[in-house]
């Protein structure tokens, strides 16, 4: 039986823990933290993601905890006019879920936790961290420390990285991670005030040279669920104090001249990246998810390509257990079709995104207005938008190079 360790519990982790429990092989899942992690900052599933993670057996139990998003919305903020929206509907025939979900990215790591451990008790192992690893051509060395401050070493066919950003399997194996951190953060706003009275969808994005933004419902603990809002702010050496009231007010005014700070229940700030591994392999040990690659959130796809690296992964692992002489094949290529997916869709379409919300001139809004209308008007051109937006794109690309994205 082929074995593997996967690092980190999050979503992505958890996912090529399943995806691999479900092929037969023997996982061990290690996370440092004593509950699974409960950051809500990615909360959007695009469809391919529904389609793997019902094959899964939890796309099912995710989609109901969920808020169906089936369209979503481009607006101009000065005018509160809406100058595009699309319709995910479109995708009727391309895949049985023609939507996306809003859907915190903890649940999507609880549901699939729990199903990990009903088929495999034991496969999680919580308040452990793993302290280093060896490899040679035979496998994998990994050291574990337990909350006992006991050491513990194993042995595994393969090692996956799913442990975030920061990644210490990335650091450890001297891969470098490619790319920039924007000047600017991110400035994240929480409210229960209910923008459906307003015309909003469930996903937004609203156009400004100064005070763009991007809103989205998700689910929380139940109905009606929260509003995030997630606005620019100043770099750190601006001196400016982004989480303060005055500035917190300044924005929320500026979209609705009607909210307080009583209305807010939650702020965070956070830098942001655009960067990808020089290298998703070096020998048996792999990276996948925000290890591999991270990138702003506008456009709803990272914690998505994350969990399609997971699958494909996972795909390549099984058809390398039934004929070993294509290992190395397999494994290269899962290094050049997440890597190529990653620069060509995910990383473009996010810094596009990005662009297209903060066009600065008179000229350069109405560009970006105009494009929107213009798409969004003409069936075609629809139509190639939302598949790009979805990843649908993306990964028939990969099905047209190999026949298949995860073998």
């Amino acid at each position: 039986m082929t074995s593997c360790a996967v690092i980190g519990a999050g979503p992505v982790g958890t996912t090529m823990a399943l995806a691999l429990i479900r092929a037969g092989f023997e996982v061990s899942l290690f996370e440092r933290e004593a509950s699974l992690p409960a950051d809500p900052r990615a909360a959007t599933l695009q469809p391919p993601t529904l389609e793997m993670l019902s094959a899964l057996g939890t796309g099912a139990e995710i989609i109901a905890k969920g808020l169906s998003a089936p369209v979503f919305q481009f607006r101009d903020r000065a005018s509160d006019a809406v100058l595009a929206e699309y319709d995910y509907g479109r995708l009727e025939g391309e895949t049985p879920f023609p939507f996306a979900v809003q859907c915190e990215q903890f649940k999507v790591a609880d549901t699939n936790a729990r199903a990990i451990e009903a088929t495999r008790p034991g496969t999680l192992r919580l308040k452990t961290a793993v302290t280093g690893f060896e490899q040679d051509a035979d496998g994998v060395t990994v050291h574990v420390e337990t909350p006992e401050s006991t050491a513990e070493t194993l042995r595994v066919d393969y090692l996956i990285g799913c442990d975030g950003g920061r990644s210490l399997t990335r650091k450890a194996l001297g891969i470098a991670f490619e790319g920039f951190t924007y000047e600017e953060r991110f400035l994240v706003l929480t409210t229960p005030r209910d923008f459906f009275e307003r015309g909003f969808r469930v996903r937004n994005y609203v156009l400004d040279p100064v005070q763009w933004c991007a809103l989205f419902k998700v689910p929380h603990e139940g109905p009606p669920g929260l509003w995030r809002i997630v606005f620019p702010a100043p770099s750190v050496s601006s001196g400016i104090d982004a989480v303060s009231d005055a500035y917190v007010l300044a924005q929320i005014r500026g979209l609705d001249d009607t909210l307080t700070l009583a209305d807010i229940t939650h702020r965070n700030i956070y830098a942001v990246n655009q960067r990808v591994a020089a290298s998703f392999r070096k020998g048996r040990v792999f990276l996948a998810g925000d290890a591999a690659h991270v990138n702003n959130p506008l456009g709803g796809l990272g914690m998505n390509s994350g969990i399609h690296d997971a699958v494909n992964l996972a795909g390549k692992l099984v058809a390398a257990q039934a004929d070993p002489s294509r290992a190395e094949a397999l494994f290269d290529a899962y290094d050049v079709e997440r890597r190529g997916i990653a620069d060509r869709y995910v990383q473009a379409q996010t810094i596009q995104n990005k662009k297209r919300l903060e066009a600065k001139t008179p000229e350069e809004r109405k560009a970006a207005a105009d494009e929107l209308r213009a798409t969004c008007a003409d069936p075609d051109r629809h139509f190639a938008w939302v598949m790009n937006a979805s990843l649908i794109a993306g990964l028939n690309s990969l099905k047209d190079q190999t026949g298949s994205i995860s073998s």
